[in-house]
C-alpha cells in the first residue's frame, strides 16, 4: 500500500446544491474517475462512494478492469485542490488458470465436433443478421441500426441531450434508470444490484456501467433532484461519461455527433466553447485540448454542460451532464 498526493486534473463538474443556501463542493465522480485513469493509465470502475453528511469529506472505491488494482480515493475540503491515491494490488486477478490436461485422442474427436456445430452457428447467425440488416435498409420500418440520428443536425443540443444504445434514443433528465433497463441496455449485472437502493435528495448516483465489449464501457448517472430520498432506478439519468478509444470497435453506443469529428468540426457545428484548455506536455508528445460547452441551471451553481477532450487530436473523453 502507498499513497500519492496528486493535484485534481481537469475538475469539470463541482456540484453546487442551491437549496437551502448550502454549497455542495465534493467533485464528481466522473472527475474522481478520470483522475485515477490519468494517475494510473489503467481503466477503473467505481465500486462505492461516500460522502459525509457535512459534505466536507468524501471517499471513492476504485477497481481496474482486469481486477489488479484497488485504488481509494480521499478528498477533503481544507485541501480541496489536491487527492490522496490508495492503492492495493490484487495480483491474482490475472494469474493464468492452470491447464488440465485429458486425453488426446477422445478430446480432439469431441473438440471438433463442437468447433464444425459452433462454426454452423455462428455461420448461421451472420447470415440472419446480414439479410435482417439488408431487409432494414429497404423497409420504412423503424429499426434499430446502431447509426445515431443527428439531432437536427447539432452536436451541442441543449433542448435534448441525446444518446442512443443500440439505436434507441434517450435523453438526459428525462429516461429514467429503470427504462433504460427495461429497455435492455447492457448494464454490468454487479452495478444492477444496487439500482433500487436510496438516494439522497440532491445527490448523483455512482456510475452504472454499459458493457460495450471486453475491457470497454460506458457509464451513466442518475440524479436526485427532489426533497426526499428516492430509489435511484426511478430517478432519471442526468450525466453519461464515454472515455472513448478510436482502437476499439463497438456498435453500441453513439450521439448526435460523430465519434472520429475533429476539434475544427466541432467548433464549426457548436461555435466556439464556453471554455476551452489546451495541455503540453513537458517530456513527450502528449498534447491534449478540452472544449466545454456550457449552460445555466435554474436550481443548481452547476449547469448544463458537453465536455469534449482530445488527445493528440483525436476524441477521447465526453461528458454529457444535465442539470435542472
Amino acid at each position: 500500500m502507498k499513497k500519492i498526493m496528486a493535484l485534481i486534473l481537469g475538475l469539470a463538474m463541482m456540484l453546487g446544491i442551491a437549496s437551502c443556501a448550502k454549497k455542495v463542493e465534493v467533485p464528481s465522480k466522473s472527475d474522481v474517475r478520470k483522475a485515477v485513469e490519468e494517475e494510473y493509465e489503467m481503466e477503473f470502475k467505481c465500486k462505492s462512494q461516500d460522502i459525509s453528511d457535512d459534505e466536507k469529506e468524501a471517499e471513492w472505491v476504485f477497481l481496474s478492469k482486469d481486477g489488479s488494482l484497488e485504488v481509494t480515493v480521499n478528498w477533503n475540503s481544507k485541501n480541496p485542490e489536491e487527492f490522496e491515491f490508495d492503492e492495493e494490488e490484487h495480483p491474482e486477478a490475472t494469474e493464468t488458470e492452470p491447464v488440465i490436461e485429458t486425453e488426446t485422442e477422445e478430446t480432439t474427436e469431441e473438440t471438433t465436433e463442437e468447433t464444425t456445430a459452433e462454426t454452423t452457428k455462428e455461420t448461421t447467425k451472420e447470415t440472419q443478421t446480414s439479410e435482417s440488416s439488408d431487409a432494414s435498409e429497404t423497409s420504412g420500418d423503424e429499426t434499430k441500426s446502431t447509426a445515431a440520428p443527428q439531432g437536427n443536425g447539432k452536436y451541442v443540443n441543449f433542448d435534448e441531450m441525446n444518446f442512443y444504445v443500440n439505436g434507441q434514443k434517450f435523453t438526459l433528465g428525462k429516461v429514467t434508470l429503470q427504462e433504460m433497463i427495461d429497455a435492455g441496455v447492457p448494464f454490468e449485472a454487479d452495478d444492477l444490484e444496487d439500482a433500487g437502493n436510496n438516494l439522497k435528495s440532491n445527490y448523483q448516483s455512482s456510475g452504472f456501467e454499459i458493457v460495450l465489449g471486453e475491457y470497454y464501457s460506458a457509464y451513466i448517472y442518475v440524479f436526485n433532484d427532489t426533497d426526499s430520498g428516492k430509489p435511484m432506478n426511478e430517478c432519471y439519468v442526468n450525466e453519461i461519461y464515454f472515455p472513448y478509444n478510436p482502437k476499439k470497435e463497438q456498435d453500441i453506443l453513439s450521439f448526435d455527433f460523430p465519434l472520429n469529428m475533429t476539434m475544427d468540426d466541432l467548433k464549426a457545428n457548436a461555435g466556439e466553447p464556453t471554455k476551452e484548455s489546451h495541455y503540453d506536455s513537458e517530456d513527450s508528445d502528449y498534447y491534449s485540448d478540452t472544449l466545454k460547452y456550457e449552460t445555466e441551471s435554474e436550481r443548481y451553481i452547476s449547469g448544463s454542460r458537453y465536455q469534449f477532450e482530445f488527445s493528440n487530436s483525436e476524441l477521447r473523453y465526453i461528458y454529457i451532464t444535465y442539470m435542472p
